[in-house]
């Protein structure tokens, strides 16, 4: 399995271009993976083992996800293309970008479709929001549409559950349907779980420690995504994470944790002093996201951000270095 796929959720954070520098830190014989704090799963989607449990908070995420991998492209695509229609809203993957580009009146070349689709979005939204069960296969085809037609490809809700994004510039166009159509034979090829739950339950945590390689990958405490706007994840969350990770090191167990350790100015107070306490059994790795050389243990090259993944330090064979 060579080619890295990408996640049909353009998930806030996602490790699609930084999954070839992490990999090679993950153990090379994989029986149980855990993916915690999942997202859009790109990092289990691609990694080898023989077992993958993608674990996550948030229903909508899971959900969707879920309902994704049950799915069969070609039924799901005409599906989409009758709700498409009836919302009155573009399809470039049928008809080409410019089809709809050609109709819009005193145009932005930087709206994209945004005005092709805002009526059409604003409806859809409006029907999901009223929906009363919002785990039925039709509320997750609508979600999704709401993903592909929203602002920036996001997943955004307020505080009493309704989607709250604005509209953006794109449509179910080529690249989504290529997301589409990898995520759903990838998955069906795989052994995988879909769990919704809090890492710090003991049903959560009683699986993640039964596994036999944890990657986590959760909120940054230092920087805003869409996913944490309300402040969910906070120091209180970070030392339960710190605590997880002090199992693995007390009993041996291969994990990655990917992370923001500073950013313009602020610091992970919590992540790095943990760090230089356990200084000795652990490895920090500077994550290049320019792929400039692949120098794993470089300082940071920017002052203003520096990401890194931490790993279990007597787990030092990097692979295809």
């Amino acid at each position: 399995m060579n080619t890295i796929i990408k996640s049909p959720l353009n998930y806030t954070g996602n490790k699609y271009q930084l999954f070839s520098q992490i990999s090679p830190y993950f153990p090379d014989d994989i029986d149980t993976m855990v993916d915690l704090f999942c997202g859009g799963a790109t990092v289990g989607l691609n990694a080898k083992c023989r077992k993958i449990i993608f674990i996550d908070n948030d229903p909508y995420v899971i959900g969707l996800l879920k309902f994704l991998s049950q799915c069969e492209l070609d039924k799901l695509l005409n599906e989409l293309y009758i709700l498409i229609e009836k919302f009155n809203l573009s399809c470039s993957f049928l008809q080409g970008y410019q089809f709809y580009k050609e109709q819009i009146i005193n145009d932005n070349p930087n709206n994209g479709l945004k005005q092709y689709n805002s009526n059409g979005f604003y409806n859809l939204r409006e029907e999901y929001n009223l929906l009363n069960d919002k785990k039925t296969k039709y509320a997750y085809k609508l979600l999704y549409l709401l993903i592909v037609y929203g602002f920036n490809n996001d997943l955004r809700f307020s505080k009493d559950g309704k989607f709250n994004l604005p509209v953006g510039k794109t449509d179910l166009n080529k690249s989504n349907v290529k997301k589409l159509k990898e995520y759903i034979e990838r998955v069906k090829n795989l052994n995988c779980e879909f769990i919704c739950g809090d890492f710090k339950t003991n049903k959560i945590q009683t699986i993640v420690k039964a596994a036999d390689f944890v990657y986590m990958d959760p909120p940054y405490l230092i920087t805003d995504a869409v996913y944490n706007e309300a402040g969910k994840w906070c120091e209180q969350n970070e030392y339960e994470l710190i605590r997880l990770m002090n199992f693995f090191i007390e009993n041996n167990k291969p994990f990655v944790l990917s992370n923001v350790l500073e950013k313009q100015g602020r610091r992970n107070e919590p992540l790095f002093y943990w760090t230089t306490t356990v200084k000795d059994k652990i490895r920090i790795v500077d994550m290049d996201h320019h792929y400039r050389s692949a120098s794993y243990n470089k300082k940071n090259r920017s002052a203003n951000e520096r990401e890194v993944i931490i790993t279990l330090g007597d787990n030092l064979h990097v692979k295809n270095k």
